[in-house]
């Protein structure tokens, strides 16, 4: 594709070269250039993509895109073509414009669903989903676990993908006979314009609460709730958890931008907005929420009222938790909001599984064992409250917190643990390029606070060694007990210093429940 027809519209500055130039790919990693590569020089936090310019020409780029002045010597090779650099005021919203045009726009041929939100991002976008797929629609996913559809996922690095990949990501799922696609958004990634230019079909609002604020992340809970608050200047009908009052000061907030000026995303804003959560105005109300337990293990009901309609359905979960009836409220709201059944949301919502969340792990009858992505005090505390009113003999919780990330996360969830479990092993989660033994001491520190508070539940140890913590919580729940593995969820690596290695929470309990029966074949005897 020549430049000049990939970057109409796009307000930009030839320093030097020219526009005829063709375009075979656009990159943002220089190792990844060849000739007739577009490299756009991102600015990071720790890393400048201007560092790197003279490694893509080198390598065969011919086409630069930078948000600082920036003049470039014609290569030695005789063969090569001076370089063309383009000066923008964004290199970020430029990189989006140009995926999105390169890739032929396929947004426009999908239904496309925005979730965002504190917690239940995950759960919502899987639930939805899983109602989509019941009605025979194909539709695919971009998130924290994965990316893609049916057939063809593959394990995601973040929960929004740079504008590049989401663009060529929707172009394949459009390929591959996808209608739909549902995005996990975050605020980082919205802040750094990985969906600018994307029109939102539909945008779902979940819960709202400070997360994400530290070095490198956001610098005050305002502004993660202002780049949150973003999508709704991307999406036609937003559907929002009333029970959140934030959500509807912020849409005013961005509804009054807009009528000052234009928005960046042409003046989308929200055509329709619907409204689910247990306030009696809501559009879509939750009630009789209820914790269920029986032979399939542990779930969640409730009654869902629909206002317009004057219906009401009793929808149930095969996941524990109350959060789990918002988040699959908010996908039911979505779902009727697009004209589906209540019949197939129901069917729907009986099979669906999300990884890492409050995901079970088969013991085989041993214990109930729980894998859960909760990694802050909030999450925790939620979850652990719930999972209380089921009736454990004992409620375990394994977990750790991760390294160079917002220290106040370690004070919480110490403390949520410690006034609400019976037993606590606290061990190493993605320490990152911090001291594993320096981050357990700030979580003990906390422990150790509620304890002379006299606030203390239960016991608790620490296990450096998250696999050998996760084998202890296992040899030492009982049948009646739950045992909570909570931090990584879904993820299957471990992020030690400079190093990514291979690390499954559920594979440790699997791996290790085999052993036990293996030695019980072995031996004759019923014993852990």
């Amino acid at each position: 594709m020549k430049l000049a027809a990939l970057t109409e519209g796009l307000q930009y500055t030839l320093l030097q070269g020219t526009m005829e130039k063709d375009v075979n790919s656009l990159i943002y990693f220089s190792d990844e250039a060849e000739a007739g590569s577009a490299f756009f020089a991102i600015p990071g936090s720790e890393k400048n993509g201007l560092a790197y310019v003279q490694a893509a020409q080198a390598r065969g780029a011919e086409v630069f895109i930078v948000q600082e002045s920036l003049f470039l010597n014609s290569p030695q090779n005789p063969q090569s073509r001076p370089p063309t650099v383009l000066l923008v005021e964004d290199v970020r919203k430029a990189l989006a414009l140009m995926s999105s045009r390169f890739y032929g726009n396929p947004c426009d041929s999908l239904f496309t669903v925005a979730v965002t939100g504190t917690k239940g991002k995950t759960s919502t976008t899987y639930m939805l989903r899983a109602i989509l797929e019941e009605a025979g629609i194909r539709t695919g996913l971009i998130g924290t676990v994965e990316n893609g559809w049916e057939g063809h996922f593959r394990e995601a690095e973040r929960t929004t993908p740079q504008s590049l990949d989401v663009q060529r990501w929707c172009r394949q799922m459009a390929d591959g006979g996808c209608l739909a696609v549902i995005m996990e958004v975050s605020s980082q990634g919205l802040m750094q314009s990985r969906v600018c230019g994307v029109p939102f079909d539909l945008g779902i609002f979940t819960n709202l609460s400070p997360d994400h604020i530290g070095p490198g992340e956001h610098e005050s809970f305002e502004e993660y709730a202002y780049w949150k608050s973003t999508l709704f200047s991307q999406c036609r009908t937003a559907v929002i958890l009333e029970d959140e009052p934030a959500w509807r000061e912020l849409l005013e907030e961005r509804q009054q931008e807009a009528r000052q000026k234009e928005t960046e995303h042409g003046g989308i804003l929200p055509q329709r907005i619907l409204s689910f959560g247990q306030q009696a105005g809501s559009d879509f109300r939750c009630s009789h929420l209820e914790l269920t337990k029986d032979d399939t293990g542990l779930g969640t009901s409730f009654l869902l009222e629909e206002r317009c309609s004057q219906t009401e359905r009793k929808l149930s979960l095969g996941l524990p938790g109350l959060f789990q009836a918002f988040n699959a409220a908010g996908a039911a709201a979505a779902a009727r909001s697009c004209g589906i059944g209540w019949s197939v949301i129901e069917e729907a919502l009986k099979k669906v599984r999300v990884p890492g969340r409050v995901e079970p792990v088969d013991t085989g009858g041993k214990t109930c064992v729980l894998v859960d992505y909760a990694h802050n005090g909030l999450a925790l505390r939620q979850l652990l409250r719930d999972l209380r009113v089921y009736g454990p003999r004992q409620l375990i919780v394994v977990f750790g917190c991760g390294g160079n990330r917002d220290r106040n996360r370690r004070k919480e969830m110490g403390r949520a643990a410690a006034e609400l479990a019976d037993r606590i092993i606290v061990t190493s989660d993605n320490p990152r390029k911090e001291k594993p033994e320096a981050i357990i001491a700030d979580i003990v520190q906390a422990i150790e606070e509620v304890r002379d508070e006299g606030g203390l539940k239960g016991t608790w140890q620490t296990v450096e060694n998250r696999a050998e913590a996760i084998r202890e919580a296992v040899r030492l729940g009982e049948k009646d007990d739950i045992v909570l593995i909570a931090g990584k969820g879904h993820e299957t690596w471990q992020l030690t210093g400079e190093k990514k290695i291979h690390f499954d929470d559920r594979e440790i309990v699997r791996d290790y429940i085999m052993k036990i029966r293996d030695f019980q074949d072995h031996t004759g005897e019923n014993r852990t």
